[in-house]
């Protein structure tokens, strides 16, 4: 098993579930605590998930680790400073190791018999086993089990079956100094496995044994990279590799219990632990670059958890160095252990929780706090019409099988259960019905995501698309598909328009043309719902100055088009924050080159009542937008990039005016376009 998850009791299990439609859902933002998120029963009875990483997220992401050393060019010492910060590296030159080896059946171990093969116990001198029985007949394994009474049992095969070879006391332990003590085993599953070392039986009860495999580190260290990562990637990701799986051995070595027969296992209880045929060249050499290096803290072995992908975002652990804290490594490299999707169907909840009755809704009570969404679920409950279980999101993780508790349900939310007027806002494109900015990155046309933690800050930054740099026009489009997610549209050179679905995993869904001759016009902007129809619509403005309303139909295409305006041609920026004045319909605001400010309120029909002039002096900004309500506190506001690229947050007042302003960003220069 490449990239296993450690499962332990002692911080390392974290097990994963789902939800349905958002139908009132207010995000945790950075803290555990925060607002309940409800996500009511999906129409086709699927719950649709979007997670990210693979296991407990403690410690060093091995797809992190990959892409710090590829992307990053960090050294494999600097790859575990970042991932166990607070460490110190120290010799622990070669010291043995004991394995316990679960793979191998702990009633009856059997070996195979090579000339060479050796044993010995304390009641049975060193001795070589003997190939073939008094009468000649060859052996073709041995076999050794607990005595009821006491002590083990070794017996051989060969044609006549099964004979006593010799009672034993524990522990037998089976050496082969002639093929460089590599000794074979067969496995639970009747595979043959060469390990290097001992191979030891020891007595566990009186119908069980232990078997052991007894090795030096490095020689043990062989067998456990290439089995935990693969041996093609980067030289500096294995010997990363290769020390924290060395420091997490000689920690359960030093943690193991007086009488104990083993210090560490060989599955994902521990870490895996495949023997000789795993061996490779590369990861030999990673271990040999790294020889004897462990992490230690306080003089002591440290506790070097490790995971396949945490999604973005570490997770902390049971000690000071298994920190959270933002990974800008893992998904450096593209995979699919970052990100992914799952459905579930309603049926598997009630089955698990049969006491809910008939299954309602999630509700996702508590979060970690850290990076999208909120973070990791801590707490949810599941509500049916017969009760409600309140559970641990590691607990909703293993009832179905996720790759971790961090997880949002994506279920696309029924057109009724929009606000009038507002299905565009806020323009939430991260999945937690929170205010987020998109941006271009002039030269790389890289498209950037900020997402908004609904009080006026960021929770977290990514970039969810490539090549935006050659569109003629980028602008979000509010909800103009079916589901819940904003999505972005796009115009090309040729005049296409195309849609770029938002998913909440991420990057932008596959982008797909839906409409051409869109070249005509000079602007093109989001204004919510403005026809009144609960759907979300496009305002566009020819060279002439007249407005045409795009009606959407709610499903990603458009409905029907209309004049809705003359005379705009002169405003430097035209754009919606949605309802601006508090009378619950959607409204657009321009500014003149002279840095007037207009309010043209829509009259929720898909016309305008008066405009009023609501602010001066704001041509000092480069750009201007609205993402709705930004603050959190009901009310739609307006963003405003200053010429040094501060981006300034004016607070709409809910009655069409602004509180004071408050710098929310720097450096927003870097940026071509600031999407509408």
């Amino acid at each position: 098993m490449l990239l296993a998850e450690r499962f332990r009791n002692f911080g390392a299990l974290s097990l994963g579930l789902a939800g349905a439609m958002v139908a009132s859902v207010s995000l945790v933002a950075a803290a555990p605590a925060r607002a309940v998120e409800i996500y009511v029963r999906p129409l086709d009875n699927i719950v649709k998930l979007s997670g990210h990483g693979f296991g407990h997220g403690h410690g060093m992401s091995q797809w992190g680790a990959y892409g710090a050393a590829a992307v990053g060019r960090l050294s494999w010492r600097s790859i575990l400073a970042f991932y166990y910060p607070g460490t110190s590296l120290a010799s622990i030159g070669n010291p043995t190791i004991r394995v316990r080896l679960d793979v191998v059946s702990h009633t009856t171990m059997y070996l195979p018999t090579p000339a060479g093969l050796r044993f010995v116990a304390a009641n049975v001198s060193l001795r070589t086993l003997p190939q073939v029985t008094a009468t000649g007949a060859r052996i073709t394994k041995y076999r050794v089990w607990s005595r009821s009474v006491g002590g083990l049992q070794v017996d051989a095969l060969s044609s006549a079956g099964w004979k006593l070879y010799t009672y034993s006391a524990s522990p037998a332990v089976f050496t082969d100094p002639a093929r460089g003590n590599v000794v074979d085993v067969l496995l639970a599953n009747g595979t043959r496995r060469a390990y290097r070392g001992s191979i030891v039986a020891n007595r566990a009860s009186s119908t069980s044994i232990t078997p052991v495999s007894v090795l030096p580190m490095e020689s043990y260290l062989r067998g456990v990279v290439p089995a935990e990562m693969p041996a093609s990637w980067h030289p500096n990701a294995l010997a990363a590799q290769a020390v924290a799986a060395r420091s997490y051995a000689s920690y359960d070595r030093a943690h193991a219990s007086a009488g104990r027969t083993w210090d560490t296992c060989d599955t994902t209880s521990c870490q895996m632990y495949s023997g000789v045929p795993a061996e490779v060249g590369t990861s030999d050499a990673a271990v040999a670059a790294s020889a004897g290096t462990s992490l230690t803290y306080g003089g002591r072995a440290a506790f070097t958890q490790f995971g396949a992908a945490n999604g973005g975002w570490s997770a902390a652990g049971s000690t000071p160095y298994l920190v959270a804290r933002a990974d800008p490594y893992d998904g450096a490299l593209p995979n699919n252990a970052n990100s992914w999707t799952k459905s579930i169907t309603v049926a598997s909840i009630q089955a698990r929780w049969p006491s809910i009755g008939t299954y309602r809704q999630l509700r996702i009570i508590s979060r970690d706090g850290h990076g999208q969404w909120g973070g990791r679920v801590l707490t949810a409950a599941v509500d049916g019409s017969a009760g409600s279980v309140t559970v641990t999101g590691a607990t909703i993780r293993s009832a179905f099988g996720l790759w971790s508790e961090w997880f949002i349900p994506t279920n696309p939310i029924p057109v009724p259960s929009y606000p009038l007027s507002k299905p565009s806002y806020p323009r939430d494109l991260s999945g937690d019905r929170k205010a987020d900015v998109l941006a271009v990155v002039a030269g790389t046309g890289a498209l950037r995501m900020y997402a908004g933690n609904g009080a006026s800050g960021w929770k977290s930054t990514s970039v969810i698309g490539t090549g935006f740099g050659g569109f003629s026009k980028v602008f979000t489009a509010g909800t103009w598909n079916a589901d819940a997610l904003s999505d972005v549209m796009a115009q090309k050179p040729d005049g296409t328009l195309w849609l770029n679905p938002g998913t909440a995993a991420g990057p932008l869904g596959r982008p797909r043309k839906v409409g051409a001759g869109w070249g005509q016009y000079n602007l093109v902007f989001p204004v919510g719902d403005f026809g009144g129809d609960r759907r979300s619509d496009l305002v566009a403005r020819g060279p002439d100055g007249q407005l045409v309303l795009y009606s959407g139909n709610g499903s990603g295409g458009f409905l029907s088009t209309r004049r809705i305006g003359a005379g705009f041609g002169g405003f430097t920026s035209l754009f919606s924050p949605g309802d601006f004045n508090g009378d619950g319909k959607s409204d657009v605001i321009a500014r003149t080159s002279a840095g007037l400010l207009y309010l043209y309120p829509g009259n929720g029909s898909g016309g305008w009542m008066p405009r009023r002039l609501i602010g001066r002096g704001w041509n000092m900004f480069t750009a201007l937008t609205s993402s709705g309500d930004f603050n959190g506190d009901g009310k739609s506001d307006l963003l405003g990039r200053g010429p040094d690229g501060t981006l300034w947050m004016y607070p709409g007042s809910g009655t069409g005016g602004f509180l004071s302003r408050k710098a929310v960003g720097a450096g927003w220069n870097i940026f071509s376009t600031v999407l509408s």
